[in-house]
């Protein structure tokens, strides 16, 4: 049985059929790629699966449950968006534990999962840093820390259009390697 699956998805906004009767099946611990040009839905689907955007037609299998209809922060999954969505007030430490602060994890198993995360992504020692101190890899780096650190089932990460093609390249490789080493299903959105 597959861990993932989509039955039949369709998303339409307004005249627009952004995604058309999408079937799709992951099994636990597989790397995705979803590969297309810009407007072909590739988004949209990652964004019905982690909730963001609910479907017009058909529905979400995770795990054997239903979540088609389930909140985001309910579904388990960890999303590293485009643009990184790090809060610039907050440390790189303080950023990757925000989710784990939200969901009241106690402080001592917080900072352990903070500190295994950023070792994880080889940001080790830079968590009393700020965002703005850091390079565009650094920054998506803790971002996946971040998403790493809530422990999700799932995790989904949106293009790396925001770096120049040889950090993109760089980033893909170590995010695989992260995938198997943590065994987490992973669906990649790219035009590369």
């Amino acid at each position: 049985m597959a861990f993932l699956t989509l039955q039949g998805i369709s998303k339409r906004y307004g005249d627009f059929t952004a995604i058309e009767h999408v079937d799709l099946s992951v099994e636990r611990g597989k790397f995705l790629s979803l590969l297309g040009p810009s407007g072909c839905g590739k988004t949209t689907t990652l964004q019905m699966v982690a909730g963001f955007v609910t479907p017009k037609t058909g529905r979400i299998m995770l795990d054997g449950c239903d979540i088609t209809n389930e909140r985001p922060e309910k579904r388990g999954i960890g999303v590293v968006f485009q643009s990184y969505a790090l809060f610039p007030h907050m440390t790189v430490a303080g950023n990757v534990g925000f989710g784990l602060e939200m969901r009241k994890v106690k402080r001592r198993e917080r900072d352990e999962r903070i500190e295994q995360a950023l070792a994880l992504v080889r940001l080790k020692g830079l968590g009393h840093r700020y965002p703005k101190e850091l390079s565009g890899g650094q920054r998506q780096r803790v971002a996946i820390a971040r998403a790493i650190a809530m422990q999700p089932e799932l995790l989904l990460d949106e293009p790396m259009s925001n770096l120049d093609a040889k950090l993109r390249e760089e980033m893909h490789i170590e995010l695989r390697a992260i995938q198997k080493r943590l065994g987490i299903t992973t669906i990649l959105v790219t035009h590369d």
